[in-house]
């Protein structure tokens, strides 16, 4: 088996770095498969020396890092080699002002001690504080020091009492201090004034009574974790299997008799997850009923199921997921469960920059947040359309969501959540669509309802504005064709908002593209290039109106598009691309246009299938993994099935079906990547009513590996590992294990394509 280290979860916004917000969350629950060692005490010596690098400053300020929430100052290395903290502005808050520095680990049961000198230009308190980088943030040991203008010695001894941490965080806090505050000083009365640090000092005193690390161990036997049907192609992958380890089984587990006997195919280097693959087919198997494999040497895959409906479970959660993420409306106990909570973020918003407010409530808190951002929510509500229209059997009417049961099919009715919020988002005058509601940082551990800072919604924005008029000039014609009477004039006000955001998007097309204003610190979704929204709005709009002006741009921008195979949420290449291919009247056109969008979008199906033949996990992967690197995949897969719908090709349904196995356990982590799936998947999600709750909300996808190790926690856990095994299911790790609803969006549309009828994709 292979092992992993974990720690208690905790979560870290991208964007936050300060020292009281976020979420954490339980430890994975012991299983066969999944069992986790006992700790036990460390026999290992105490490091040696001094565990902050830089504490004396000779290399200036490197290593530390500067923090502001609502205060104002600068870090800078004085003349006498100090680090000095210079504070024009306190905040109301402790962490207003914040030094803080990462880099180190906290095993649990040793002692410590803390050394560092202060002094500064007036008198005053602040809090000195290691503590946990994300969730609750708690301090496993914090102090206040009251400052003077003389140096003065600082030194505490402490021990670890909780569960080793790998990744925490030093800080001092020199906002406005809770002994400010309990003192009667007024924040706002508290000038101008410097701290200077110096000689810091971090250092093991007792590590006798050290606590290993809990380990996860991880199956060397790869299978999808929810299972097949039982006529799909099942192939396990394994992982470092011993030289001698040839054969394996299929066995029931209810009777724990052998059904199928294998031998393993001829073992192969994998670079990619520094490992050695072998494969064993098992096609054969189509009985229904519950499984695990075991190798001639006894080592076990995670359990699986063959049936008929095995995916119908997941596939529920997996869409249910969108309705979980509402915002603007009281979710019930009865539809969610745990995750119920009253009306939240209902209150109108402020336009950045005037006083004019405006309702805006609505829409799918977007990810571990709960902004509602145009960019992503687009492509998010697209996949779901997409989906409805190829299969809309696989959705019915009995999601779970309020409006189930009403006879019309709650695909339709849960992206028209969406879109009625993104409505709202368009400014009436001008036509042109505002980027993201959120308000201006990152809320604390809370659930919805709980984050009561005022509501921002930030400037008009040309990539917002391209894609709305592109989601909604498809929204147009499938509410239109949905046969739904109550849908017509749905469909009208979608095409006229449609046609004015295209319209903004042409008269603005060459300003800079969004950013986010300067005490703005939520998600900015940035693109420096908007041709391909341009070119995916232009198709959907001729799709649906066959207006000629739509197909001249569309031959105008077309050679500026270079990502025609793409259907992430910056490159929308591959929307507009599909959307010409499926349109009737292209196909009469007696020009260049359809030859070359057909070239560029089968070029790029082609190379998922030829890339995912080369990698043992059969994924659309080689040496590098994105953060989101599970919605790349969900893409892959999803790219593949629209292809196959415009050229049917088998290698195309095949790879597209292997996208899937990926992630639901085939993969070098052994993880399903989907929570409360399988039999190993995340429970430290980053996502804030997850963290708040203490348990995942089920049927998120994870960002999965990311080989760039994006976040502190990241940095140090995952140091050294191979690209395809940089993941670790910790809330802190926000660029591994985060979720979002346009990463779920790709995998309902990859699930909703196991409910078409075989012969529209299987050609058997």
């Amino acid at each position: 088996m292979h092992r992993l280290k974990r720690v208690t979860g905790i979560i870290l916004t991208a964007a936050l770095v300060f020292g009281l917000a976020g979420c954490g969350k339980e430890q994975t629950p012991a299983t066969e498969e999944t069992t986790q060692a006992v700790s036990e005490e460390a026999t290992t010596e105490a490091p040696q020396g001094n565990l902050i690098t830089n504490g004396d400053f000779s290399d200036g300020t490197n290593h530390f890092e500067m923090y502001t929430n609502g205060g104002n100052a600068s870090l800078t290395d004085n003349s006498a080699g100090e680090l000095q903290v210079d504070i024009t502005s306190t905040g109301t808050v402790e962490h207003g002002v914040q030094v803080y520095y990462d880099g180190f680990e906290m095993t649990e049961g040793t002692v410590y001690q803390f050394e560092f000198d202060v002094h500064g230009t007036m008198e005053r308190d602040f809090d000195w504080r290691i503590q946990l980088n994300g969730g609750d943030y708690h301090a496993y040991h914090a102090e206040t020091v009251s400052v003077t203008e003389e140096v003065q010695h600082i030194s505490s001894q402490f021990t670890m009492e909780e569960a080793t941490d790998p990744a925490p965080r030093l800080c001092f806090n020199m906002g406005y201090v809770n002994s400010m505050a309990e003192a009667g000083l007024d924040a706002a009365s508290i000038g101008a004034h410097s701290i200077m640090l110096d000689n810091l000092s971090l250092t093991v005193v007792d590590a006798s009574g050290a606590v290993e690390a809990e380990e996860v161990e991880l199956p060397k036997v790869k299978v999808n974790q929810i299972g097949y049907k039982p006529d799909a192609e099942k192939i396990a992958v394994f992982a470092d299997l011993e030289e001698d380890d040839t054969t394996f089984q299929v066995v029931e587990e209810s009777t724990g008799e052998s059904v199928f006997e294998g031998s393993l195919s001829e073992p192969e280097d994998n670079p990619y997850a520094g490992e050695t693959n072998c494969t064993g087919d098992f096609s054969e198997v189509t009985k229904e009923g519950t499984y695990k494999i075991v190798t001639g040497k006894g080592e076990e895959s995670p359990s699986f199921v063959i049936g008929a409906d095995v995916y119908d479970s997941t596939f529920k959660n997996v869409v249910k997921m969108l309705y979980l993420q509402r915002c603007g409306m009281e979710l019930t106990e009865k539809l969610a469960g745990d995750f119920a909570h009253p009306q939240c973020h209902a209150e109108k918003a402020v336009i950045y920059g005037t006083d004019k407010q405006i309702d805006v409530s609505g829409g799918w808190h977007d990810a571990g947040d709960y902004g509602r951002y145009v960019v992503p929510g687009a492509k998010a509500a697209a996949d779901l359309l997409l989906a409805y229209e190829k299969t809309p059997q696989a959705f019915g009417d009995e999601c779970g969501i309020p409006e189930s049961g009403d006879g019309i099919n709650d695909a339709l009715q849960e992206a028209k959540y969406e879109l009625d919020w993104m409505l709202k988002m368009q400014d009436g005058e001008t036509g042109g669509v505002y980027h993201k509601v959120t308000c201006k940082e990152f809320p604390e551990m809370v659930m919805p309802q709980e984050e009561t800072a005022e509501l921002v919604v930030c400037p008009l924005s040309k990539t917002a504005s391209a894609d709305f008029a592109a989601v909604m000039a498809m929204a147009a014609r499938i509410y239109g064709d949905s046969k739904e009477s109550a849908y017509a004039d749905f469909s009208a006000t979608c095409l006229t908002a449609a046609e004015k955001a295209f319209a903004y998007y042409e008269a603005h097309k060459d300003e800079r593209g969004f950013q986010n204003p300067t005490d703005v610190a939520t998600g900015e979704y940035p693109d420096g290039n908007s041709k391909d929204e341009y070119f995916w709005a232009a198709a959907e709009l001729y799709k649906t109106t066959q207006d000629e002006k739509y197909k001249t741009v569309m031959a105008e921008v077309l050679p500026e598009v270079t990502n025609l195979g793409s259907l992430g949420w910056a490159d929308v290449g591959a929307y507009g691309a599909y959307a010409a291919l499926t349109t009737p009247e292209l196909a009469a056109d007696s020009t260049n246009l359809l030859r070359d969008i057909d070239k560029a979008f089968f070029e790029a199906a082609d190379s998922v299938v030829a890339t995912s033949k080369g990698n043992a996990y059969k994924v659309n992967r080689e040496d590098s993994y994105e953060w989101g690197s599970n919605m790349g995949v969900a893409n892959s897969g999803m790219l593949l099935y629209l292809a196959n719908e415009i050229k049917p090709n088998e290698e195309y349904v095949a790879a597209a079906k292997a996208q899937l196995n990926y992630l639901l356990g085939v993969n070098a982590t052994g993880y399903c990547f989907v929570t409360g799936e399988g039999t190993l998947s995340p429970v430290h999600p980053h996502h804030r009513p997850s963290e708040a709750l203490g348990k995942p909300m089920p049927g998120m996808l994870a960002g999965g590996p990311d080989s760039a190790l994006e976040d502190p926690y990241a940095k140090v856990v995952l140091k050294d590992t191979p690209a395809a095994k940089c993941y670790v299911d910790n809330t802190q790790s926000y660029s591994c294990n985060e979720v979002t609803i346009y990463w779920n969006s790709p995998l309902i549309y990859l699930m909703a394509q196991e409910y078409a009828e075989p012969q529209l994709l299987d050609m058997q």
